[in-house]
Order: C-alpha cells, then sequence, then structure tokens
C-alpha cells in the first residue's frame, strides 16, 4: 500500500474508532437515527417494497417455516415454570384481571344479545340436550319411587327396609330402562312443541341480568384467588397440554386455504391503506418516535460496542471495512491526481 494511503487509512480509522467510543456513541447513534427518519418522511412505503414481498414473507416464515419440536417443548416448559413459580402465590387474580377490566368484559358479553339467543336456539335443538334431559327425568322418577329413609331404620323396621332395598335395586334396572323408554316416545313425539317451550324458558331464565349476576357471582370466587389456586383447578399437566392443542392448532390453521386467502385480503389492506402514505406516518401509526429508536440503540448497543473495542473486534471490523478501498487503484488513482493538483 502506498505510505500516504496507509495513513489516510489509519487516520480514518482512529476517527471512526473515536466515534464509536465512549462519549461519542449517543451523537453518532443519534445522527444516524436522526437521518434514517429524515429518508422516511420523504419516503412512500410503495416506493421500497411491494405486496409480493410481503407476502413472500409470510409464506416462508409463517405457512412454510417447520417448527421444530424443540419450540413445542419449550413452550410446555415455560407453562410448567409459570405453574411452579413462587409468584402465582402472592399474587391475585384481580391483580392480573382488573375488576374495571372485568366489567367491560362483562358488559360486553352481555350486549352480544344476538349471539345469546343463537346458542340458546342451538342447545335447545340440539338432540344431545333432548337426551340429557330425558335422562334427568328418568333419575328425578326414580329418585321418587325409591326415596332414601331420612334416618336410619330401628332394630324392628331394618328387615323391612333391607328387604324393600332389595326389591329396589332388582326393580330399579328394568324400571330405569322402561322409564328411558316411555321418556324417550314422549319426548320424540312432542319434540317440535318441547324444543320450543325450552327455548322459550332457556331465554327467559338467561335474562341477561340473571346472567351478569351469575358471572357476579363467578368474579367474586375468582377475584380474591391467589393464582396458584386457580391455576390448580386445572392441573399442571392440563396447562402443558393445551399449550400442545394450541401449537398444533397453529401448524394445522396456518396451512389452510383461508388463512392464505385472509393473509392476501390483510396485505392488500395494509397497503391499500398505506402504500402511498410515508414511511415516517406509518412509523407514527405504530406508536415509533425517533427518541425511542435512539434510547433502545443506545441501550443494546452500548455495551456491544464496549466489550468490542476492549477486544479490538471493533478495530478489527472497521479496518476490514476500510482497508479495502484503501487498497484499491480508485484510492491510488485519486491520491496521485491531488499530488497533480497541487504540485501543479
Amino acid at each position: 500500500m502506498d505510505p500516504a494511503l496507509s495513513r489516510l487509512l489509519e487516520a480514518q480509522l482512529q476517527h471512526e474508532l473515536a466515534s464509536w467510543q465512549g462519549e461519542a456513541v449517543p451523537h453518532t447513534v443519534a445522527e444516524l437515527v436522526r437521518g434514517l427518519f429524515r429518508y422516511c418522511e420523504v419516503t412512500k412505503l410503495d416506493d421500497v417494497i411491494t405486496r409480493q414481498q410481503i407476502a413472500g414473507v409470510i409464506q416462508r416464515y409463517v405457512i412454510e417455516l417447520r417448527l421444530s419440536g424443540a419450540i413445542t417443548e419449550l413452550s410446555g416448559e415455560l407453562s410448567r415454570l409459570v405453574f411452579r413459580s413462587r409468584s402465582t402465590e402472592a399474587t391475585r387474580v384481580d391483580e392480573i384481571l382488573a375488576p374495571a377490566s372485568y366489567n367491560e368484559f362483562a358488559e360486553k358479553l352481555l350486549a352480544l344479545e344476538g349471539v345469546r339467543r343463537e346458542l340458546i336456539a342451538l342447545v335447545a335443538h340440539s338432540a344431545t340436550f333432548a337426551s340429557i334431559n330425558a335422562r334427568m327425568l328418568v333419575r328425578s322418577a326414580l329418585d321418587l319411587l325409591t326415596p332414601r329413609l331420612p334416618v336410619a331404620p330401628s332394630r324392628l323396621t331394618q328387615p323391612l327396609v333391607e328387604a324393600v332395598e332389595r326389591f329396589g335395586q332388582q326393580l330399579a334396572p328394568q324400571l330405569e330402562r322402561r322409564l328411558v323408554e316411555l321418556f324417550g316416545t314422549y319426548i320424540e313425539a312432542r319434540r317440535v312443541s318441547m324444543t320450543q317451550a325450552i327455548e322459550r324458558h332457556l331465554l327467559s331464565e338467561l335474562h341477561p341480568e340473571r346472567v351478569r349476576a351469575l358471572l357476579d357471582e363467578l368474579w367474586d370466587s375468582l377475584a380474591s384467588m391467589r393464582l396458584s389456586e386457580a391455576f390448580a383447578l386445572l392441573g399442571e399437566q392440563d396447562i402443558e397440554d393445551f399449550v400442545v392443542l394450541i401449537v398444533e392448532f397453529w401448524q394445522r390453521y396456518r396451512k389452510t386455504d383461508f388463512f392464505a386467502r385472509i393473509s392476501s385480503e390483510m396485505v392488500d389492506h395494509f397497503f391499500v391503506k398505506y402504500g402511498q402514505g410515508t414511511l415516517a406516518g406509518l412509523i407514527e401509526d405504530i406508536g415509533v418516535t425517533e427518541q425511542m429508536v435512539v434510547a433502545e440503540v443506545l441501550g443494546f448497543l452500548r455495551p456491544i460496542l464496549e466489550h468490542a473495542a476492549q477486544s479490538g473486534a471493533l478495530e478489527q471490523a472497521l479496518r476490514a471495512r476500510l482497508e479495502p478501498f484503501y487498497r484499491s487503484p480508485a484510492a491510488l488513482s485519486a491520491l496521485t491526481g491531488l499530488t497533480a493538483v497541487k504540485d501543479a
């Protein structure tokens, strides 16, 4: 390398090193971020990125990216960690879900009048629900026919009671089978009228005010619970199983035609809304400011730069970036030209 170029290289290298160390780092980062934000103020989204590029990213990293078994395993381990954490013993449910949030949720739930009516109609017209009703009627009839004695029998009545119980045990299976048949026939013959009656009854009983009272009772029972007590209602294995089920659902859902279509529609909508706007406008809508970026970059970058400077890695990286130019014919030609101009 020409001696003059070598001196220039070392001078620029020291200048760059100084700008990335000590008190100069905040100024260097702020200038870079400021320049980036000024560029975003005059650049439209459509100028730098296309819908096809975003769709490609979704295809590669959302739809096609294989989730390793390690991710599912880690998810299960983290769920167990939450379950076993000592923090769950010192934290109440209402510290996580504030009473105000519960009230908003409950009010919104009660406002879904159409959903309430449709769900009640679906339940009332369900064959399974009709079967449950029949079995409940059978069980109630059997309890009436074979009542339990409220008090223990005396020595004199004990043999009679035992005889009645033996008779009841022999009769109960046949009686239950016969009652199921009778109630089944009765309900089948009156399915339409009974379904309508049940639907009216459920609509009356599950009135929004009563549903709210039920929700409030449930909230009062849960709000003061420690998280560890609430988690115990499910069990550690249940929590892990839910995590696995969610991961498996996502694995299947992301490959469906529906997800492909809906993600394409969302990308189209995004570009319709922001495509002709500036990048600065998009960044502002997201809620990111220049000061936020500077603060976060400094928070992560500063300790890395300090370590890189102490280990010599920063100088090596800067030298590797600058040296190729100073060894190039272009640099030598420029230096020769400057020398010629000076001599002239």
